[in-house]
């Protein structure tokens, strides 16, 4: 028998908590603070242990992040899968999700960088997928998350 042990935090795994539902799971991750000494791709290959290929990447605001990854958490489904009760745990979804967003950082960036994984993901990606290379204060948080049936 193998035992894992998940090291993410408590406000991950209660935020995937929260979203599981009809043929529904959700994940994320954050990995750092790493220095900068590495490109995107190394960084990614010796934090998640696969090859990885970037599809594109393109830079965008704090703003623009906090929205595109709150409307994909906060994704509803439809009849065939989703969240269970979303209604309902709406508000425990986003504060949590502003506790995710001070630990990476996320308003103090000075860059960060929406990319795309087209070999390597470290999840499933099935309705949607968010990944995010943000950078501040000489260091390096990646925020990634996924949902998948």
């Amino acid at each position: 028998m193998r035992i894992a042990q998940d090291f993410r935090s408590d406000e991950i795994l209660r935020l995937e908590h929260l979203l599981e539902g009809f043929n529904y799971t959700a994940w994320v991750n954050t990995y750092g603070p790493f220095d900068l000494s590495r490109t995107l791709e190394e960084q990614l290959f010796h934090s998640i242990g696969n090859e990885v290929i970037i599809g594109g990447q393109s830079c965008v605001t704090a703003s623009e992040a906090r929205s595109e990854i709150t409307e994909q958490l906060l994704h509803v489904g439809d009849g065939g899968y989703g969240p269970l009760d979303l209604t309902a745990k709406r508000l425990e979804i986003l504060t949590l999700l502003e506790a995710l967003f001070t630990y990476v950082q996320l308003d103090q960036a000075s860059a960060i960088t929406s990319f795309w994984l087209t070999k390597g993901h470290p999840a499933y990606p099935v309705f949607w997928d968010f990944s995010f290379d943000i950078q501040g204060h000489g260091k390096r948080w990646i925020l990634m998350g996924s949902s998948s049936d």
